[in-house]
């Protein structure tokens, strides 16, 4: 019999429940402590961050064909697969980012004070960090006015083009500092870089070229997008070549471990149930594309059920595998409980700059840095080589093979989709909507869909917290449809 549970919206609440609740990571609240300090207040900032990056966004998981719910729940009109979203839906994201904001800037203005440029420039890399993705799921929202303090309580919208040239200016300044030989930071307060400039510069480098690439369908930026490739260039730091995480240090123990581990795993190392692990399951559709392509991840990126086969979940069905007999997450995803939660993978890295390659925007070769991306997925999965992968007669894995732009950039973003898989799937998100690549994402047969035909979210509804505390601003941005408003780099 199934559960009667129905897992609906409310999965996006993780990223608030991580960045507001007490837990053992928490520490003072810059907004009611003066004297915290920007070494104390950065080591929570960064970890709640990192902390956001993956179970917050299950649900894109399950709309980008990573994840498929447990034949033992009932399907509903307001589960993940009805697509459908209330005013309710992204309150706990909103809340979450705009707290961890708030951390940054109190970072920011504080370590400015104290002329501690190291924290200064890493408060502005990481808010550049969170602004990004909060346009990228709402478009326009409050920036300028939303860090004035009680002076200024219901902050005005920006445009979400605005936004982004802003924090992309913000990114140019803050890598200024971090060239200063006076700008130093300590391994205790860093817990992704450890005090590191250098890597902190290439992970400045690696996010602007994210803004930038996210920007490709806009025609309009043009010169700008080619203005701020030459900054990153002259700068000569290069981008990530090893994945940035944080890891404030997790452990196995209750409220210290890995979010994603601690999602799916108990301390005492069973599945987690109630929505955990017993009611995320691997897609069908994501399996069956390993196995047809030879893909040695497939046994990383999840793992078999109680029969030892890989049986995938469809979004939507009723017919679902049940139980233990669904493919569950695996061993590449799963690792360790304080294995370090991820930012921006190295792969990611790697592919980002592949596509700049293509599009003739970067110096190098695509191909190169394809292989190097296919490669960091690899590795950060345990998955071993894939020389022999990349050098398959497959278009969708052998760069090489492709001979049109379409096809290239087809394949490069296959690969990152692959590797972004349970790690960074809102990343994942915004390459669907800017590309709609990869083309064959699977939409869900749910009886309960929202509209005809089925289609993908292309946002995410301004939360009912504004619509209460800030319904003029709010208001003022018309009424919004999350099929049809598009988010301003989709127009």
């Amino acid at each position: 019999m199934k559960k009667q549970l129905i897992i609906g919206f409310s999965a996006i609440v993780i990223f608030g429940a991580l960045s507001c609740k007490k837990s053992y990571f928490d520490l003072p609240n810059p907004n009611s402590a003066t004297n915290a300090s920007p070494e104390l207040v950065l080591s929570q900032a960064l970890t709640a961050s990192a902390s956001s990056q993956n179970v917050g966004f299950n649900f894109l998981g399950a709309w980008l064909g990573y994840l498929g719910q447990s034949g033992s729940y009932a399907t509903g009109a307001g589960d993940i697969a009805s697509y459908k979203q209330t005013t309710n839906f992204g309150d706990g994201a909103w809340v979450g980012f705009y707290h961890n904001l708030a951390d940054y800037d109190y970072i920011e203005k504080s370590a400015a004070t104290d002329k501690k440029y190291f924290y200064v420039a890493a408060a502005k890399i990481m808010k550049a960090f969170v602004l990004q993705q909060l346009v990228d799921g709402f478009n326009n929202v409050p920036y300028s006015e939303a860090f004035l303090g009680t002076s200024t309580i219901t902050p005005k919208y920006d445009a979400g083009q605005d936004i982004y040239n802003a924090v992309t200016l913000q990114i140019d300044t803050a890598i200024i500092l971090m060239q200063r030989l006076d700008a130093t930071g300590s391994a205790k307060s860093d817990v992704v870089f450890g005090g590191d400039n250098g890597k902190w510069i290439q992970f400045a480098n690696t996010l602007k070229l994210r803004i930038l690439i996210r920007q490709t369908q806009v025609a309009a930026n043009a010169a700008f997008i080619q203005a701020e490739l030459l900054k990153i260039t002259a700068n000569g730091s290069g981008f990530l070549t090893t994945d940035a995480g944080a890891n404030p240090p997790y452990a196995n123990s209750a409220g210290q471990q890995n979010p994603t581990w601690g999602f799916y795993v108990t301390v005492a190392g069973l599945p987690t149930s109630g929505g955990g692990a017993d009611f995320w399951k691997g897609s069908a559709y994501a399996i069956n594309w390993l196995t047809n392509h030879n893909d040695a991840r497939l046994a990383a990126i999840y793992a078999p059920g109680s029969d030892g086969k890989f049986n995938g979940s469809v979004l939507g069905a009723v017919s679902n595998p049940p139980g233990s007999l669904g493919a569950s997450i695996g061993p590449g995803i799963l690792k360790s409980s304080n294995q370090s939660a991820i930012l921006i993978s190295a792969a990611e890295s790697y592919f980002l700059q592949s596509e700049a390659n293509l599009r003739g925007w970067l110096p190098g070769l695509a191909l190169s840095n394809f292989n190097s991306g296919v490669q960091a997925s690899f590795s950060f999965l345990g998955a071993g080589s894939s020389a022999g992968y990349t050098a398959q007669n497959d278009k969708m894995t052998n760069y090489g093979a492709c001979t049109t732009f379409n096809e290239q950039l087809a394949c490069i973003i296959r690969q990152k989709w692959i590797a972004m898989d349970n790690i960074t799937p809102l990343e994942a998100w915004g390459d669907y909507r800017r590309l709609k690549l990869p083309a064959d994402i699977p939409l869900s047969i749910s009886s309960y869909l929202d509209v005809s035909p089925a289609a993908v979210p292309i946002r995410i509804l301004y939360p009912t917290t504004e619509y209460q505390t800030n319904v003029v601003n709010v208001n003022a941005q018309g009424t919004i449809n999350y099929h049809t408003s598009p988010v301003f780099w989709n127009q």
